[in-house]
């Protein structure tokens, strides 16, 4: 966790700086101006800590504000770098063309083009990351199913409840699933980001929805970010059974639930090598596998795969890196016959409260089989 928050916060700084310098070479500040901005530069790139560590001193507020603040910046200057880098290519392929060009007046426009296309995108991934949408799946299936040998089944996933997701925030993303009327709801990671004080009236608005095949949930890695006692009391108190390396039946169902990589410590889930065994063993039934990271295990045995934890890139175009490490990050996939992956785009946000060309959602999954 620390290498990442060096590396991170290396790669972020430099291109924090790339802006700062960018910004001077158009618009040349002052001394007392330079020297004002840098040290707002410092506090905006350092951020995300002073947000996690107003947090474990109980400064809610404050860290609310430095979080709204921190993380809006970051999704601009993310965005800035990306616009600015690409508008410098064709400023010094125009400048090889056509070298009588003046060069100052381009570098002035590509650096308005980049602020101007930065600032309206981050708008619009403010507002689309409050616009929840419902993917409908219908998975036909030749097991039998109890009742009409249907089962309605709803996926949430990356929720992140904490600084920023919480209180109305939840409020869409809470009546979408209840007006989906779900028979099984089911959260498959990062359901809790932050640790804060007072969540638990949140965790109460989960455990108000009604399903009558019950509500089922895996841990994520940022459950272990925010500290597991921590997050499993939320999750309980949600309504939740959570499963960790665990298996459980219901309405027909084989459900296995596989703990995050980041809990695979020694120690932390010893039943990991039975539940691996398990899952690789052929079961009556349909089988149901929830695992947050969307990992396939080639010897696994299920049917369908739920899945989260990519954000399906969340503000474009990082999906193209998350690929890198996920080849893939959204939607429906066959593995083999009768096996499938689901892999939800989330439900909230991680990090900046934006989506740009790829919105939340929740999945409501219909598992169409056999009468009893």
């Amino acid at each position: 966790m620390i290498l990442f928050l060096l590396t991170f916060l290396c790669l972020y700084g430099g291109i924090n700086f790339y802006f700062f310098f960018r910004a001077r070479s158009v618009l040349h500040f002052s001394g007392a101006l330079q020297a004002l901005l840098l040290v707002l530069l410092i506090f905006l790139i350092l951020a995300p800590v002073v947000v996690r560590t107003l947090e474990s001193l109980h400064c809610e507020q404050a860290a609310r504000f430095v979080a709204c603040t921190g993380y809006v910046w970051m999704a601009f200057v993310f965005l800035f770098f990306f616009l600015s880098v690409s508008l410098e290519l064709v400023r010094f392929l125009h400048k090889l063309i056509v070298p009588e060009i003046g060069t100052m007046a381009l570098k002035a426009v590509t650096f308005g083009l980049s602020v101007l296309l930065s600032a309206g995108l981050v708008v619009y991934g403010c507002i689309d990351a409050q616009r929840v949408r419902v993917r409908t799946l219908q998975i036909p299936t030749e097991q039998i199913l109890p009742g009409k040998g249907k089962i309605r089944i709803i996926q949430i996933s990356d929720v992140h409840v904490g600084i920023i997701i919480r209180n109305d925030r939840l409020s869409p993303m809470l009546e979408k699933v209840r007006e989906a009327k779900p028979d099984m709801l089911v959260s498959t990671g990062d359901l809790l980001d932050g640790e804060l004080d007072n969540i638990m009236a949140d965790a109460e608005r989960f455990a108000a929805i009604e399903t009558p095949a019950g509500k089922f949930a895996v841990l994520g890695n940022h459950e272990y970010y925010a500290g597991v006692s921590r997050s499993i009391e939320f999750t309980e108190a949600a309504g939740f059974q959570i499963l960790r390396d665990d298996v459980t039946q219901a309405a027909g169902l084989t459900i296995f639930g596989e703990d995050d990589i980041t809990g695979r410590k020694p120690g932390a889930t010893p039943k990991s090598a039975a539940f691996l065994k398990a899952l690789a063993e052929k079961q009556n039934g349909f089988v149901l596998l929830l695992k947050h990271q969307p990992h396939i295990r080639e010897k696994a045995n299920f049917n369908l795969q739920l899945s989260g934890h990519t954000h399906g890139g969340q503000l474009f175009p990082f999906g193209f890196i998350v690929k890198l490490y996920f080849p893939r990050i959204y939607g429906l996939h066959t593995l083999a016959e009768n096996k499938l992956l689901y892999i939800s785009r989330g439900t909230g946000t991680w990090g900046p409260p934006v989506r740009i060309f790829a919105p939340p959602e929740i999945t409501v999954i219909d598992l169409i089989g056999k009468k009893q």
